[in-house]
């Protein structure tokens, strides 16, 4: 499409606006160059993650505050509310905007100078080149089920990163080298730092989840996005009234809150935010419950400190049956519109339900007999948990946040 029609289809302002990030870009860019002209810090660090001060990198970060390395480091946050971020008044510790398209200097400056960028989402540098005393690692965000396609586009990256951090050097590696579009000698066999929570208690998420579920037994469900106001979000899915598998109506759902209050068992959705807003689930019901980043971050806890504390995971083609399986409690699959969805985006491997180590459910009946079990603490599946484990995870040590600092060789 050339600009002309693409004028005609989004307007005016869509064309100040494109012309305005580009501008912005240019100055940033502009900013950070001159900015290489000042020596390296190597005692500098910057921090990105997706949803402010969250997953991984936030993981590492808290790891780092928690065994006094800040005040030897100086850590620089990205995000996308300076505002609220400041509010947290961590130590040795500012804020720069997270995006390109917003200009601002000091950013420019930290990219610059900083010996060590940790991201786990977006790569501040990807537009820039970068110096050559500087260590970035990717640290990512999950290893999943779903085919890979065509990997991540690097043609227009001018700084890709250093390494990127794995689970294992068995499916994890291969699948991430293979998504990230990159060399199988990039990737280092550390492990996710969010996945360090698995090995503490919090009391906090405890506490939390007592006040939501009781004393109940808590099942979490975490359903990869699928129905949304917004058609460009969604997978390609059926449309139903909840967008969910396996519960496809309201009356389904008044079905089985009906069920799990019998079983005195409390079921926390967690669900992208859009899906959220469909009318069926702005209901109250009495055993199930729905959550969502926000309610997380205004109480304090992250979301692997809360996913520790539940007693089983629902969920079907999600990175976070993967890492549910530390923690070695049951998981249902739900795999209703499997042959559908091999079809439409497909898998990464063939054989991948011999990779999801729990239960397989097609229907409502299946659904509800898994759940029976489950709250009636029978593990049928510990076994097959213990053989898919070591593909997928190296350590089960809860010390990832430690590996990570020294392998960059940070020290206090």
């Amino acid at each position: 499409m050339n600009i002309i029609a693409k004028i005609k289809k989004n307007g005016l302002v869509w064309l100040f606006n494109t012309l305005m990030n580009k501008v912005i870009i240019k100055c940033n860019t502009v900013v950070y160059y001159v900015c290489r002209l000042i020596p390296i810090n190597d005692k500098k660090i910057i921090f990105e993650s997706e949803g402010d001060l969250s997953d991984n990198s936030f993981a590492l970060y808290e790891y780092m505050l928690q065994h006094n390395y800040l005040g030897e480091y100086k850590v620089i946050w990205a995000v996308n509310n300076l505002k609220e971020a400041k509010l947290n008044n961590y130590p040795y510790t500012k804020f720069v905007n997270r995006f390109d398209n917003i200009l601002d200097i000091k950013r420019s400056f930290h990219l610059a100078t900083a010996k060590y960028f940790v991201y786990d989402h977006y790569n501040l540098m990807w537009y820039l080149k970068k110096r050559k005393e500087q260590i970035i690692l990717n640290l990512w965000h999950g290893v999943g089920y779903k085919a890979i396609k065509n990997g991540n586009d690097t043609t227009n990256i001018k700084t890709q990163f250093d390494y990127f951090d794995s689970l294992s050097d068995d499916i994890s590696l291969e699948f991430l080298k293979e998504f990230l579009n990159c060399s199988p000698q990039k990737g280092v066999v550390l492990g996710y730092p969010r996945l360090d929570y698995f090995f503490k208690t919090n009391l906090t998420a405890r506490k939390y989840i007592k006040k939501i579920a009781g004393n109940t037994k808590v099942l979490l469900w975490m359903p990869t996005f699928r129905q949304s106001i917004n058609p460009e979000l969604s997978e390609e899915y059926a449309d139903s009234e909840t967008g969910l598998p396996i519960v496809y109506t309201s009356k389904d759902i008044e079905e089985l809150n009906n069920y799990l209050h019998k079983k005195e068992v409390t079921l926390i959705l967690k669900m992208h935010h859009l899906q959220a807003e469909l009318n069926v689930f702005k209901k109250k019901y009495t055993n199930i419950k729905f959550i969502s980043d926000e309610e997380l971050r205004d109480n304090n806890i992250q979301l692997y400190q809360f996913v520790a504390e539940t007693d089983a995971l629902i969920t079907d083609y999600s990175s976070i049956a993967i890492d549910y399986l530390l923690l070695d409690k049951p998981i249902i699959f739900t795999l209703d519109d499997y042959d559908d969805y091999k079809k439409s985006r497909g898998f990464y491997k063939d054989n991948i339900k011999e990779l999801m180590p729990g239960y397989h459910i097609y229907n409502y009946d299946e659904f509800i007999k898994a759940i029976s079990e489950v709250s009636s603490e029978k593990d049928l599946y510990s076994e097959e948990r213990y053989k898919v484990l070591p593909m997928y995870h190296k350590f089960r040590d809860g010390n990832s946040s430690r590996r990570v600092l020294e392998f960059l060789n940070i020290e206090r």
